[in-house]
């Protein structure tokens, strides 16, 4: 049969199995509010010291409950959907701020743009057509001209501008931010591993660290896995593993105890991934350099919207089905740019011959600085500023015979703002084909598309992450309900606990005190 005291070692094993109950239960329920806590549960198994041989007792009763650990309440299957979902939503969210400052930029509806200021050099050109003579009518279209180039100078240093403060925000601070991250994890790692070797779960310290690679995630795709290892045999703990999500999962970014940087070379928005000394990384085997640009290894996450954005240039680059990102928008106002001067220089130099030199040409628009005219450097000609010469009125003119009138060419000019022309990017290819009024409203329509696609977009994700993180909550998050119900049930079971050492109590002082008491 059983020890006699053995029934007492059940009541006190009792005890202290409901004593950290409550114990954690208080812990759950002051946690209640903590960003990133995850509900924490007592690890208890029946104990049952019973020998299997020959001479062990018929009875299998066993020696009560042993708590073994407290863990976490957490669903890995959510935390990889989770962490998917938040890279996505990380990527169009970097690409929707960007593609709205450049709306507030090239914004046609809430305020004057270019649209009015073509309106306004038509109908200065159509006032100086009635007009010819007239230097103040003359005046008046050379300071339309110039407001338009000025206009189109400022929008191309506002797409500047969100170009160098994206730049700014990658190199400064979102790469730094990932670095520091997985530095973060790395130190954890290490205090995580010192509390497991000396018996504490440290389960505050894997939320901190789960916080973290939440946040990782959303700058990068990542693939967590936990390697088990046995340091003694009686200690074994999970080894944290990262991955860059890409083919086979070839780039490790952290391994436990040793992490990798990422890295842009200056004066690029090249990504580059290094080792703790600097180096370029290589594949396991130490044959080849994997670490060198890897923006084509990037699944997901803010940093690949990010990256897109600054070197994507939709219809100008060679890959199909490229996102539009600042580059687009820079390249069509370049487009826009020296279209209008093109076409306006050759219908004012139309009555000079042939192969005239480029400083006796009458040009009506030029590029501050020379070069090639965009729409960061256009800007009326000198020549034409400084009234060396004026605008040509008419192709029958000459420059011995003074303006007699005739306003063919002004007219020209007037239809020029008016006629479809063909707008070819730098390899003579065709990119739009229409006024320049249309050419600025298919722009704008182009832009909105590509801001509500992008929004669209990120409201679905959003809205999935929101379910994943509501399923999430369901299960790790601290329910007051359920807190409540486990300290009454703790509470009780402690109770019984005790009441059962009593009763072993009362039972032992009979047998010891009272029996065998007749005859004495």
């Amino acid at each position: 049969m059983r020890s006699t005291f053995a029934g007492f070692t059940t009541a006190q094993l009792g005890l202290r199995a409901s004593q950290y109950g409550l114990d954690v239960t208080g812990q759950n329920i002051s946690n209640v509010s903590t960003s990133g806590y995850t509900r924490q549960v007592v690890d208890q198994i029946s104990l049952n010291l019973q020998n299997s041989g020959r001479y062990a007792s018929v009875s299998n009763v066993g020696y009560g409950s042993l708590v073994t650990g407290i863990s976490q309440v957490r669903d890995p299957y959510l935390d990889i959907r989770f962490r998917n979902e938040v890279s996505k939503v990380g990527e169009a969210d970097v690409k929707l701020a960007g593609l709205e400052e450049i709306e507030s930029v090239l914004d046609e509806v809430a305020e004057d743009g270019i649209q009015t200021q073509l309106s306004d050099l038509s109908t200065m050109l159509q006032k100086l057509s009635g007009n010819v003579t007239s230097e103040e009518y003359e005046n008046m279209v050379k300071s339309s001209a110039s407001s338009l180039t000025t206009y189109l100078n400022q929008c191309a240093k506002q797409l500047e501008t969100i170009r160098s403060n994206q730049e700014y925000n990658l190199t400064e601070v979102d790469i730094p931010e990932i670095n520091n991250i997985l530095s973060n994890i790395t130190e954890l790692n290490k205090s995580i591993k010192d509390g497991q070797v000396n018996g504490t779960p440290a389960l505050e310290l894997m939320d901190e660290r789960n916080t973290l690679i939440d946040e990782l995630a959303s700058y990068v795709n990542i693939d967590v896995s936990y390697v088990t290892t046995n340091l003694t045999d009686n200690v074994t703990i999970d080894e944290l593993k990262i991955d860059l999500v890409s083919e086979n999962n070839t780039i490790n970014l952290l391994n436990h105890l040793d992490h990798v940087e990422f890295q842009i070379p200056s004066g690029t928005t090249q990504l580059n991934i290094v080792d703790s000394e600097g180096n370029l990384i290589k594949n396991a085997a130490e044959t080849e350099v994997i670490g060198e640009n890897v923006f084509d290894k990037l699944k997901s996450g803010s940093l690949k919207g990010n990256l897109e954005f600054l070197n994507f240039s939709g219809e100008f680059d060679d890959t199909t089905n490229s996102f539009r990102g600042i580059g687009y928008y820079q390249e069509m106002l370049d487009l826009m740019a020296n279209k209008l001067a093109s076409t306006f220089n050759d219908l004012n130099n139309v009555n000079l011959p042939a192969g005239t030199a480029e400083a006796d040409l009458h040009n009506l628009f030029a590029a501050s600085g020379g070069g090639t005219i965009t729409a960061k450097n256009i800007c009326v000609a000198s020549g034409w500023e400084d009234s060396e010469y004026g605008i040509t009125a008419s192709v029958s003119e000459d420059e011995s015979t003074p303006a007699s009138g005739e306003n063919d060419n002004i007219l020209k000019m007037i239809s020029a703002l008016q006629a479809d022309q063909t707008f070819k990017d730098e390899d003579d290819a065709p990119m739009f084909e229409g006024t320049f009024h249309e050419f600025i409203s298919n722009l704008n329509t182009t832009l909105g598309i590509d801001v509500k696609s992008t929004q669209t977009l990120l409201d679905n994700y959003v809205s999935v992450a929101n379910e994943i993180t509501d399923a999430k909550s369901s299960v790790s998050s601290v329910s007051l309900d359920e807190e409540g119900m486990n300290l009454i049930k703790y509470q009780q079971s402690y109770a019984a606990a005790a009441r059962l050492m009593t009763t072993l109590d009362e039972a032992l002082d009979t047998l010891i005190n009272k029996m065998g008491v007749v005859g004495r």
